[in-house]
């Protein structure tokens, strides 16, 4: 039972959980409802980046147990504790700077919490001084109880915001932590443009081509007089473009082997390249995994993979595995239906991709525009209720409201991305756009665009 008298609580505030994500912006260009569900009074407070921190407090007993109680959220931004016997709030200082404090009852990933914790977000826009964030246990009279302090920097001045690491298992949210730079034949112009060379020759499908150029970069390697170690880096980042060819012609269990060898020989190398290539290996996997509708070893293998990958510059692949979050809940949408909190991770990995900001590092600009051209193809999918690579079924109802949305996603892919796009894409959007068009009745023009998804 809750005791009533303050000089008999020992109750410590403990935090649970702890994140930092970096965004650039919030809003965009883009349907106001579908993706972006974040309130115009934010996107005032933080029209540049900002860093977002979420904070899961609980209060721990003096036999160091966490205590069993009920905290609920008031429109103040406090928690109330068993029914405002005691409050937990936040405080941000400079007093008087920007920000948003807001209570959730769910963690990061979008996880009902247990209702004796409660979760502080924290939106701060980026600035060369520190934060001071605190959170203060207080009993009914105001009496302070305990606290708990947290300096945040969002960066160090010179620097880029997204020179950083974030994500859900940092040692640390307070200081930003560099994140991790290419290094050896993959951190100079001449490896990048190999691994990029055959990137391209995998966009657009020329399988013979590149199994030519496999085969004749490896013999170089083979008769060089050079150390074959420097180039082992190369051979396993080109090695995950095999994977997936391997996936493009539907050998998914081809595609796993040669995935699953790329991550025990970088470990067995001691790659100094690790998180890049374990952590883009086990997104290539996870697409496997999906499209044979294994939906739970896929979500696994996904977040491995992105919490390998935000620790390393630069962070397109990171988006590439929004992307693949997106495609992942899409197919699961479409097989078995999703809930209200996946619904919400599916719009926020579509938002993430779509919005994110072209880091200064990244050379290859057709790799990156591909996640936002694969986003959009997604986006369209979903909202018309249909799968990648199967007929739209015109028995599942599709209100008028979402064929808007996917209407305008459409047009925002055929003005932005369509000029000079991959096969691959182009095959992809044509073959979403075909569907929509039935959808709304068009049946010839469909028809039309499905042909030419197929020429």
């Amino acid at each position: 039972s809750w005791p009533l008298d303050s000089s008999c609580l020992v109750y410590n505030l403990e935090i649970l959980k702890a994140c930092r994500h970096h965004f650039a912006h919030i809003g965009g260009s883009l349907p106001e409802d579908s993706l972006c569900f974040l309130s115009s009074e934010v996107s005032h407070l933080c029209p540049g980046p900002f860093v977002q921190i979420q904070l899961v407090v609980a209060l721990r007993t003096g036999n160091n147990e966490l205590l069993d109680c009920h905290l609920v959220a008031d429109e103040t931004g406090q928690f109330k504790v068993n029914g405002g016997r005691g409050v937990i709030e936040a405080e941000v200082k400079p007093v008087g700077c920007k920000h948003l404090v807001e209570t959730l009852s769910i963690d990061c990933g979008g996880k009902e919490l247990p209702s004796c914790t409660g979760n502080f977000l924290f939106l701060l826009p980026v600035s060369s001084s520190a934060y001071q964030v605190n959170i203060r246990f207080r009993a009914l009279t105001g009496e302070l109880l305990d606290e708990i302090s947290k300096p945040i920097l969002t960066h160090h001045q010179g620097t880029n915001l997204f020179d950083y690491c974030d994500g859900h298992s940092l040692p640390s949210v307070e200081f930003p932590i560099s994140k991790k730079q290419p290094v050896g034949i993959l951190g100079i112009p001449e490896g990048q443009n190999i691994v990029s060379y055959f990137q391209e020759l995998v966009e657009n499908g020329a399988i013979e081509c590149f199994r030519r150029d496999i085969l004749r970069l490896m013999q170089h390697i083979n008769s060089s007089n050079h150390v074959e170690a420097k180039y082992q880096d190369l051979l396993l980042a080109v090695k995950l473009e095999k994977c997936l060819i391997l996936y493009q012609m539907g050998d998914f269990e081809g595609c796993k082997h040669a995935g699953e060898e790329v991550c025990i020989q970088a470990n067995r190398n001691h790659s100094t390249n690790y998180n890049a290539l374990v952590g883009r290996a086990k997104s290539v996997i996870s697409g496997a995994y999906r499209t044979e509708g294994d939906f739970e070893k896929a979500g696994e293998l996904l977040d491995s993979s992105t919490e390998l990958l935000q620790a390393v510059v630069p962070n397109e692949e990171t988006s590439i595995n929004h992307t693949r979050v997106a495609a992942l809940l899409c197919e699961k949408a479409a097989v078995m239906g999703i809930t209200k909190s996946e619904r919400k991770k599916l719009k926020k990995a579509l938002k993430d991709v779509i919005l994110r900001p072209r880091h200064r590092s990244e050379r290859n600009q057709s790799r990156n525009a591909r996640s936002r051209r694969r986003a959009l193809i997604r986006a369209i999918l979903f909202y018309l209720c249909s799968r990648k690579g199967k007929a739209t079924n015109l028995q599942t109802d599709v209100s008028q409201k979402d064929l808007a949305r996917a209407e305008e996603f459409a047009q925002k892919f055929k003005r932005d991305y369509l000029t000079n796009c991959p096969m691959r894409d182009r095959a992809g959007f044509y073959s979403a756009y075909g569907d929509l068009l039935t959808r709304k009745g068009q049946y010839e023009e469909g028809l039309y665009s499905f042909n030419v998804c197929i020429l």
